[in-house]
Parts: C-alpha cells; sequence; structure tokens
C-alpha cells in the first residue's frame, strides 16, 4: 500500500514465521528459539579465548563474563523447561497416591512463570563465581554486588510465587467449590439432549416433513411463523442447504486440526441451538414429539427405553428422571420445554459467572502486584543499604498513618474479598430476596454487584461490603418451596368448614392439571382469633423454586383463584359476612319522614352549635 513503506508487509511476513516457529515440536521450537543467541553470545567468547585473552573489565577477565553470559542464557532456558515438566513430574509421582492431587498440577501449570523465574534467578546466583574462575581471587566488588543483587533477585521471586500461588488458590478452589459439580451437571444433562435428539434423527431424519420447521428453527434460531413469506422459500431448500453447507465446514476443519471436527453432529446442533430461546424450544419439541407415542398426550418412561433399546434402560431411566423435574411419572411438552429452556439458562449463567469471578480474581491479582511491588522495593533496599534499619522506624510510622488514611477502603477490599470467595450467597442469573425485594443478579465484580430488580425491571448497584452484613435468602438455590396465604374470615366459622377448606384445596392439587405444579400437602393453621374474625394461614408447596417468575406468577393465579372458588363452594364467609345483608327480606330497616321546616330548623340548629364551638 502507498505509504507504508513495506512495514505492514514485513510485519506479516514476521508474524508468518512466528506463527510457523509455534507450530514446530517442542525440540524445534526450543532450538530455534536457543542456538541462534547462544551463537551471537559465542562470539565474544571465542574472541577474550583467543586474539583478546588478556582483556579485562576492572582486573576481571572478559571470558569468564562471556562465558557466566553465555551460562544465563541456556539457564533461562533450562529453567523454564523445568517448570514445565513439573507438573507431570508431581502427577507421576502424587497421582499414584491420591486421585485428587489434578488441581495441584493445574496450579503449577498456572505458575509455570514464576517458578522459571525463580528457578532461573538461583542459577545466575549460584554461577556468578565463574565470571572469577580464571583468576586468583574473587574478592572484585562488582562481582560481589552482582551475587548481592541476585539474591535479592530469589527473595523478589519467592515474593512474586507466592503472591501467584495465593491468586491460583484462591480461583481453584473456588471454581471447585462452586462450579465442579454445577459444571458436571451441566454437561450430564446436554449428554442425555444429545443421545435424545441422535434418537429422534435417527427415527426422522433431519428436515424430514414432519420436523422440517422445527429443524429449521433449530438450525437457525428464528422462527418462520413470525414472518412466513420470508422464510417460506428457504425451508424448501433446507434440507439440501443445510446438511451439505454445514458438513462442508466441518469437513474444511477436519483439514485444517486434523481431527473430525463434524457440524452436523448431535452434541453440536444441541450445544448451538441451546444459545437461543426459540432453537431451544424447537428442539424440545422435537425431541418429545419423536419419543412420545401417538395419541399420548405425556411422554413416559416405557418410550425412551422402546427407542433407546432395552440394552440402555438404565440410561434411558436416568435420562427420564432428569427431565420429568416434578417426579410425577410422565413429562408433558410444557413441562419438556421448559426444563430444556431451564437446561438452556443455567449454561449461560454459569458462564457469566464463571467470566465475572474470573474478572475479580484479576482485580485481586492487580492489587496483591502491588503490595509485591512494595516489598520488592524494600527487599532491595535492605540488601544495598546499610542504614535501612535505622529507618524502619520512620518507616513503620508513614505506613501506620497511611494505614489510617484508607482504614475504610481496606476494610471494603478485605470484606469483599471474604463476601466474594468465601460466603459467595449467589451467582449470575440467581433469584434473591434482600431487604424484602426481589432481584436477579445480572453482574458481580470484586467490590459490588449489579442486580436487577423484578417489581421494576431497573438496574440496582450494590457494594459487597453493604450485603456481607446482610440477610440474603437464595430463591434459585433453594429447592421445593411453601406458597403462604392468610385470609380473614368470619369468627363463627367452625372446624368442620375449615376441614372442608383443606379438602378443597387437596382436590385443587391433586387434580390432573395441578399436579404437575403443587405437592398434595395442604395444610391450614388458624394464626388468630377474636369474637370477630380468625386469621387463616393456608399453606402450599410448589413442586419448583421461584427463580422462574413467569411460572412462579401462573401458578399462584391458579392457586388463588382456586382458594377463592373454594371458600365460596364451603361456604367460608368474610368476618361479620353471615349476616344477612341490611335493608334486604331477611334484615328490614325502617325510616322516618319529617317535614321540610323540621329538618331546616335542625339543621340551623347544628350550625349554630358548631359555631358556638369556636374560640
Amino acid at each position: 500500500r502507498i505509504g507504508t513503506d513495506g512495514e505492514e508487509d514485513s510485519v506479516l511476513s514476521l508474524g508468518k514465521v512466528y506463527s510457523a516457529v509455534l507450530g514446530f515440536s517442542v525440540i524445534t521450537r526450543y532450538v530455534v528459539f536457543i542456538l541462534p543467541v547462544a551463537a551471537l553470545l559465542a562470539v565474544p567468547v571465542i574472541v577474550t579465548a583467543t586474539v583478546a585473552k588478556d582483556a579485562r573489565a576492572d582486573g576481571v577477565r572478559l571470558l569468564g563474563l562471556f562465558i557466566w553470559i553465555e551460562v544465563v542464557w541456556f539457564s533461562l532456558w533450562a529453567a523454564k523447561l523445568i517448570a514445565q515438566i513439573l507438573p507431570l513430574i508431581f502427577q507421576f509421582f502424587c497421582g499414584i497416591i491420591s486421585s485428587g492431587t489434578r488441581k495441584y498440577m493445574l496450579l503449577l501449570k498456572a505458575i509455570e512463570i514464576p517458578i522459571s523465574l525463580l528457578i532461573w534467578t538461583i542459577i545466575c546466583w549460584g554461577t556468578v563465581p565463574v565470571i572469577t574462575t580464571f583468576e586468583h581471587t574473587a574478592n572484585f566488588s562488582w562481582v560481589v554486588t552482582l551475587r548481592r543483587v541476585f539474591l535479592a533477585s530469589i527473595a523478589v521471586a519467592a515474593c512474586f510465587l507466592c503472591e501467584k500461588i495465593i491468586v491460583q488458590l484462591i480461583g481453584i478452589n473456588y471454581h471447585r467449590k462452586q462450579f465442579n459439580v454445577r459444571i458436571k451437571n451441566s454437561k450430564k444433562r446436554v449428554h442425555m439432549l444429545d443421545v435424545m435428539y441422535e434418537a429422534s434423527r435417527k427415527l426422522f431424519p433431519a428436515y424430514c416433513p414432519e420436523f422440517i420447521e422445527d429443524d429449521y428453527i433449530i438450525l437457525t434460531g428464528v422462527d418462520h411463523r413470525q414472518n412466513p413469506k420470508a422464510a417460506a422459500n428457504i425451508i424448501g431448500g433446507i434440507g439440501w442447504v443445510g446438511e451439505n453447507v454445514t458438513s462442508a465446514f466441518g469437513n474444511m476443519a477436519s483439514e485444517i486440526t486434523g481431527q473430525q471436527v463434524s457440524t452436523t453432529a448431535a452434541h453440536s446442533i444441541v450445544v448451538e441451538a441451546l444459545e437461543m430461546k426459540t432453537s431451544t424450544e424447537a428442539l424440545a419439541r422435537r425431541v418429545w414429539t419423536s419419543f412420545v407415542e401417538e395419541g399420548n398426550d405425556a411422554l413416559y418412561p416405557r418410550d425412551i427405553v422402546e427407542i433407546l433399546g432395552e440394552e440402555n434402560k438404565a440410561e434411558a431411566e436416568e435420562i427420564f428422571d432428569a427431565l420429568d423435574v416434578d417426579h410425577n411419572g410422565d413429562i408433558s411438552l410444557e413441562e419438556m420445554v421448559t426444563t430444556v429452556v431451564e437446561i438452556a439458562r443455567e449454561r449461560k449463567d454459569m458462564a457469566r459467572s464463571m467470566h465475572d469471578v474470573s474478572q475479580a480474581v484479576r482485580v485481586l491479582d492487580r492489587f496483591l502486584s502491588c503490595v509485591v511491588i512494595v516489598l520488592i522495593a524494600l527487599i532491595y533496599a535492605a540488601f544495598f543499604s546499610s542504614s535501612f534499619a535505622h529507618y524502619l522506624a520512620t518507616i513503620g510510622t508513614q505506613v501506620a498513618a497511611v494505614s489510617f488514611a484508607i482504614a475504610g477502603s481496606v476494610q471494603e477490599f478485605l470484606g469483599s474479598c471474604i463476601f466474594l470467595f468465601i460466603k459467595h450467597p449467589y451467582d449470575v442469573g440467581d433469584r434473591v430476596l434482600i431487604n424484602d425485594t426481589q432481584l436477579v443478579v445480572e453482574h458481580i465484580s470484586l467490590l459490588y454487584t449489579v442486580f436487577r430488580r423484578i417489581d421494576n425491571n431497573r438496574t440496582v448497584q450494590v457494594p459487597n461490603i453493604v450485603n456481607n452484613s446482610t440477610w440474603i435468602e437464595n430463591v434459585s438455590r433453594s429447592k421445593a418451596m411453601k406458597e403462604q396465604l392468610e385470609i380473614d374470615i368470619d369468627a363463627g366459622t367452625s372446624f368442620e368448614d375449615v376441614e372442608l377448606l383443606r379438602a378443597e384445596l387437596q382436590m385443587f392439587v391433586l387434580a390432573p392439571e395441578n399436579k404437575r405444579d403443587f405437592l398434595p400437602a395442604v395444610e391450614i393453621e388458624i394464626l388468630e382469633t377474636d369474637m370477630k374474625k380468625l386469621v387463616l394461614r393456608v399453606e402450599v408447596t410448589h413442586k419448583s423454586n421461584w427463580s422462574n417468575e413467569f411460572l412462579r406468577s401462573s401458578r399462584r393465579n391458579k392457586l388463588m383463584t382456586a382458594l377463592i372458588s373454594a371458600t365460596r363452594a364451603v361456604p367460608i364467609y368474610p368476618p361479620g359476612g353471615a349476616d344477612a345483608v341490611l335493608g334486604g327480606n331477611f334484615a328490614p330497616s325502617y325510616s322516618v319522614a319529617v317535614s321540610k321546616a323540621e329538618a331546616e330548623a335542625a339543621r340551623a340548629e347544628f350550625v349554630a352549635q358548631k359555631e358556638a364551638k369556636r374560640m
């Protein structure tokens, strides 16, 4: 291009060369990286060993110095190689004793650079005497200073290594505690969908007439029913285009990576479908419709066993148990769609939560790195300043003064770290109740959390130090939750009527259309009583928690309607509601008529008495 002077081309060429080198084997890469520089460093060694034998620097022969520099260069890569094979050695020896040491092997891999730096500084410090190999004495001032520099560098590298170990242990232990089980469960449920979708495609090939609409939505994520004209032409050729194009891309990926990559494999399609709600719902419909027996409106265990085969009966029963969330023995289409959508939502929320926590760990790493920098300065000062001890009292006083100034910030930082990495009461996507406010977690940072209010959809940012001292009810982590309703009834209501009310509600929760939503137990308790009213508390347990607001409100509406209908059916009256209506046939009322003059006189007398009371 004009004006670049070939700079862009040269960068691209170097980039291609570097990429090609990275594609070599480990031994080849090390040879390419080490030998050219080693050859350059060997030139002054040869020169000072032959034609410039007497060349010296402050009384020290340069041959020893250049030999030491060559040793330092090789030791750098030797330290890196030791740090790379250290996890393998640890796994080989410690893995025999315990299989739970994998996380520590990952820790060693993550701190490869700090370990290599520590090993390298130790080697450099130990090889400094090589400089004075050709001398009768090693007491040269600059050599002693150089040795002291590397001795201080060992302490610095050790501090750097300790900081990285602390950060990695926090990250590994946190992820193991919070996400290991969730990741395993998510992978297990996705694998179940893979098995069911693969079996569905064997029964009904992709883009067959029965499922061409759902297959189109699974592939594109676009519901053609919302725009039928735009999709009419696409659906006609979707079978040929979908399979051939995706297979072509899969073949290209296989050629590039050298591995088998199939974009038409069940797992690839399922994972892609779970990224969008429309394709997730279409996937659930296709799987459920292809498995359910014709004429039935629910999926049963025998249907899955019949399709997967008797040899896979255990796996089929496990799949059914995972999908039958309400454990009522069958799976309706609505329940199937809801369950698969929930699987997709959990995958997304877990990915966002892991990303947010990783960002928080990076922030913690930066803060601790700043502390390490201060320690590095103190270490070098202690090694090279003979009067450093005299300044310790002054430094301590200044540190104490600064600590008083930033005590609030330090307290907030430490409290937020404890709240996030140790307590961790919620993850991204969780529904929580804080100070009687229903919230959904949108984003987690080290010092604050962003919520979305359920009642008005507003975004709220709350410092973690505030939440650290607050009661937090995590709805998403809860199991089956109780709905408690309080109603005031007439004081004359009998015990038999209360039991009839409970029986009516029992019939409601046991009805086929409601047994998926509620557990069969219904409890009614009299909380308060006086001469005018009784306060009843009705308790009905949902079969799931209330993380899904649409599902919760739908169930609550049904329950409230059933409660009103049951009170009317018994019947149960409100306080004072059992009496006849005043003015009716059973409670007549009477009135007395007066003349206009008498009414006006009475009115005037009332006004006069009212005015007489004024001050």
